[in-house]
């Protein structure tokens, strides 16, 4: 393959994708410019420009890598730009309509996949002739939206179940087993949490008085965060799906997710193991405080909070995911990070990428917020131990989080499905009844979803090529 010259005009957006693109990015900001005769390039000073989101932790990490790149003889110095999660898909969209993209930012999953099939992003693969890196990386951080152009996540990111060991070592619980194939059932994590929750009087939800409105320690987080990837893991396990294969349907309402969904429900409202979304709202602490405080004692969850784990000073611990039927799944997560058309050092931005993808060049991989791209991190003894060999890798991490990632993982569906974006704007919202509790039982939860399937069915218009195993 010859690399293509990095200032080469960028395709120019077909039909059908600009429809696409309009559609989910907002047609009212971005139709005057789209409309334009094709891509004008913006002005550009001898420097990379990248914009991200992220904690005060991955500002600073992303700063250092920044000077240190720019400091490497022949490179261009990097204007860093940090916007809030909350903001950052009104900012790009903005930037886009204008044609001011930055050389290089994170993408939220739906919104990259448009945007490289609309023409407006550089295709990684072809600069694998240029950086060999980019052969190494693992096919579920490569996601195609076409059959020959990808975007590349910006980590991994996978789930397992946190708790605090101090915990379940006063109630005499047994720790999650760290192994897929001695994953516990979901009856066995059930019992599990029922023994660690209890209420003002040390009362158990099993035992008579239970006092649910004065629960001192719950058993366990439920998974009821928007569509959270612990809660697709928990889907596929039990051979269900949000959406078919070809991206037509949501299957949300079929008999194996519903079974899921509702036992979700059932440890906030049955058993009472775990805290409502309102409840969790009053708390305003993060996973890691909650546990260091003993409000809970696990939770099902992913890799990015052993950063704050590791701050918080208290003994944690980690194991597999649980599982409906025989095998244990993880979910791999992650956005994007994207090269623009429009940028005039494209190369430059590609090779910014892959210093802040490599675990010898930025920190966030070692201190417990990204697992890294690499096969070779996985492979490698040295290369792995580089990044999980730490003090703050609890003990069973690589049976918990490397081997799950490597032979039981899947991959979420918001990159596959064209209108990925449902999943927070139709399906997520959907849910929230059922967690509530305002949707109650196995009958009236199935309507729902079949109300919830029907609703985001008439905005589905198939996949994209996504993931291929190599």
């Amino acid at each position: 393959m010859t690399t293509p010259s990095p200032r080469r005009p960028p395709p120019r957006p077909h039909a059908s994708s600009r429809r696409a693109l309009l559609r989910g990015m907002g047609a009212a900001a971005l139709a005057a410019p789209l409309a334009s005769c094709g891509f004008v390039p913006a002005s550009r000073d001898d420097r990379l420009r990248f914009m991200f989101w992220g904690s005060i932790q991955e500002e600073a990490s992303v700063n250092e890598v920044s000077r240190r790149f720019a400091g490497a003889p022949g490179r261009l110095p990097i204007d860093t730009e940090l916007v809030s999660m909350a903001g950052y898909p009104t900012k790009m969209h903005t930037l886009v309509a204008a044609r001011q993209e930055p050389d290089i930012a994170y993408g939220i999953q739906d919104m990259s996949m448009r945007l490289g099939e609309g023409g407006y992003l550089v295709n990684f693969l072809d600069y694998r002739d240029r950086f060999e890196d980019l052969d190494d990386f693992l096919p579920q951080t490569i996601h195609y939206w076409d059959e020959r152009q990808a975007v590349f996540q910006t980590a991994i990111e996978t789930m397992a179940t946190w708790y605090n060991a101090d915990l379940l070592e006063a109630a005499g619980v047994p720790t999650p087993p760290t192994r897929t194939e001695d994953a516990w059932t979901w009856d066995e994590l059930v019992s599990a949490a029922e023994r660690l929750t209890f209420d003002a009087q040390g009362r158990r939800p099993t035992e008579s008085g239970f006092d649910a409105d004065r629960v001192e320690q719950y058993g366990l987080l439920a998974p009821s965060w928007w569509f959270s990837p612990a809660l697709y893991a928990l889907l596929r396990s039990n051979d269900a799906d949000a959406f078919n294969e070809d991206g037509t349907r949501c299957v949300i309402d079929s008999d194996a997710a519903v079974e899921v969904i509702s036992a979700v429900a059932d440890l906030i409202h049955e058993h009472r193991v775990a805290p409502s979304p309102t409840q969790l709202a009053t708390f305003n602490n993060g996973m890691a405080l909650m546990m260091r405080s003993g409000r809970v004692a696990m939770s099902l969850d992913g890799y990015w909070n052993l950063l704050d784990l590791a701050a918080a000073d208290f003994p944690y611990g980690v194991g597999v995911m649980p599982r409906f039927q025989d095998e244990a799944l993880t979910c791999v997560t992650s956005g994007a990070t994207c090269v623009f058309q429009r940028s005039q050092h494209p190369e430059q931005a590609v090779e910014f990428y892959l210093e802040m993808a490599d675990p010898a060049r930025c920190d966030l991989y070692a201190r417990g917020l990204w697992m890294p791209l690499r096969r070779s991190y996985y492979t490698d003894p040295e290369l792995l131990a580089s990044w999980c060999d730490t003090a703050i890798h609890p003990p069973g991490f690589v049976d918990s989080f490397v081997e799950p990632l490597l032979n039981h993982a899947v991959q979420e569906p918001v990159y596959r499905v064209r209108e990925g974006g449902l999943v927070n704007t139709r399906l997520t919202p959907g849910l929230d009844p059922i967690w509530l509790g305002e949707v109650r039982g196995r009958d009236a939860v199935a309507r729902h979803l079949r109300g919830v399937a029907a609703r985001v069915d008439s905005y589905l218009t198939g996949v994209y090529p996504d993931v291929r195993e190599v």
